[in-house]
């Protein structure tokens, strides 16, 4: 039994390959190559170390349906296996481009349909190519409606995913508020307290001026005031310094 062996990401040509009935697996390591009848790869590039012995099919830029008849012609010269029954083109390529296939195999079915038709119903030839015409004409109409509704399910889908993105950029945007809030609210907090320390310092230096002031009047209360003319500064006979009125000398 032939074995066919794919590079990594395209499975779903492995999966095509096993469609088909062969043995298809995907390409864990490039050194088993070797082991194989056909390769299929991204680029040849990728295994140039093994390009004598190893029959390579390049995957890039080739739809699916493709890269399928090319392994079974590497297959046919290489004796593995007779020419295969031709295949319906309805695989998309690698890429994505199914919708394109897909447009052609639903147009090709109408033609064979039309065809049958022409053997089996007793019209005229002209009769026959209109009904051909229009029922490929509508079979195409079909296929492009299928085609408009898929890709309006799509802007759907990716108007939901920009709702949700923008949904989840809104909620971001809440919290760096709601955080710059907070912190704003610890700052006030912060500040009232600060405000209220230096109130009640200055509460507290009042209270302690008031009270020296009442002390310094208590304390003058008990001293006696003299009142002086006119004085004078002199020394007893003790080295004392004396002030005595001017008045009170020219008496004695």
């Amino acid at each position: 039994m032939v074995k066919i062996a794919v590079e990594h990401p395209f499975t779903s040509v492995r999966d095509a390959l096993v469609q088909k009935g062969y043995r298809a697996e995907m390409l864990e390591k490039k050194t088993d190559a070797p082991d194989y009848d056909v390769v299929v790869v991204r680029d040849q590039e990728d295994l140039t170390d093994f390009h004598m012995s190893v029959s390579l099919v390049e995957a890039r830029g080739r739809t699916l349906f493709e890269i399928v008849e090319e392994v079974e012609e590497r297959l046919v010269r290489q004796g593995k296996i007779q020419s295969p029954a031709p295949m319906a083109q309805e695989y998309g390529s690698e890429s994505g481009g199914g919708g394109g296939s897909f447009v052609a195999g639903a147009v090709t079915g109408a033609l064979i349909g039309a065809a049958a038709g022409l053997l089996l119903a007793p019209k005229s030839g002209k009769e026959l190519q209109e009904q051909v015409k229009a029922k490929t004409s509508d079979s195409s109409e079909k296929v492009n409606t299928s085609i408009e509704q898929a890709k309006v399910k799509a802007d759907e889908l990716k108007a939901k995913r920009e709702e949700k993105k923008e949904e989840k950029e809104v909620k971001k945007q809440e919290k760096a508020i709601e955080k710059e809030v907070k912190q704003q609210e610890k700052a006030e907090e912060k500040e009232e307290k600060k405000e209220e320390k230096a109130q009640k310092e200055h509460d507290k230096a009042e209270k302690k001026v008031e009270k020296e002031i009442k002390k310094a009047e208590k304390d003058a209360g008990g001293v006696d005031v003299v009142e002086f003319g006119e004085s004078s500064l002199g020394k007893n006979s003790d080295g004392e310094i004396k002030v005595e009125p001017t008045d009170a000398k020219k008496n004695n």
